[in-house]
């Protein structure tokens, strides 16, 4: 009876084509952190402007309250951690510490949005420093790290500005969320003035 085998012609070409897929796909399967870091900044950009839109704060603000205060925003924040950032709405209008209840959660983990005042909350997708290696932003110019607004504000048109103690003034020109990784990668989010429509504008310098 005559036994079958891979001869040994066979058993090459096997491997060398096993060889040339796993060059083509392994380095795909890397994560691309500053990647996913624009992505996810510009969706949660876009929820907080959709949640200043659907509230409405303009007619739905407490008594005796502006509603300019009581506007959903992104706060980045530089903490004792790290990079993060949060989104709520200050509706009650007395700032400090956003409450559980002025927090933004994300329709698609279900988890509250809110990195704290440190970064080190337990929402690891809000903790830039944690899941992608962020360790610089800036927005519209202005780094988390030094002092001036870092933050991004919609009204209940969905017009972006920035507050500022109780006044939110609109954006008189595009802003960039600036991120940067600690092993040298970048990437922008363009949020364009007025409209606030949002995009992730490069990546490592190249355009998209």
């Amino acid at each position: 009876m005559r036994k079958s085998a891979f001869t040994m012609i066979e058993l090459v070409f096997v491997i060398v084509v096993a060889g040339i897929l796993a060059a083509v796909f392994i380095p795909r399967m890397e994560r691309d952190n500053i990647a996913e870091a624009a992505y996810q900044v510009a969706r949660h950009i876009r929820l907080t402007q959709h949640h200043a839109m659907v509230e409405d704060r303009f007619n739905d603000a407490p008594a005796g309250v502006d509603w300019r205060e009581t506007n959903w925003r992104i706060t980045f924040v530089n903490g004792t951690s790290g990079e993060c950032y949060q989104i709520h709405a200050d509706r009650d209008g007395n700032g400090g510490t956003p409450a559980s209840s002025e927090m933004a959660v994300d329709p698609m983990t279900k988890k509250g949005l809110f990195g704290g005042s440190s970064c080190n909350g337990t929402n690891d997708d809000v903790l830039l420093w944690k899941s992608f290696g962020i360790n610089a932003v800036t927005v519209c110019g202005v780094a988390t790290s030094s002092a001036g607004i870092k933050n991004l504000a919609f009204d209940h048109l969905g017009r972006v500005g920035q507050i500022s103690g109780n006044t939110m003034n609109l954006l008189a020109n595009d802003c960039t969320v600036h991120l940067t990784t600690s092993d040298g990668h970048s990437a922008d989010v363009l949020v364009t003035k007025e409209t606030g429509f949002v995009k992730v504008a490069n990546i490592d310098g190249t355009a998209l």
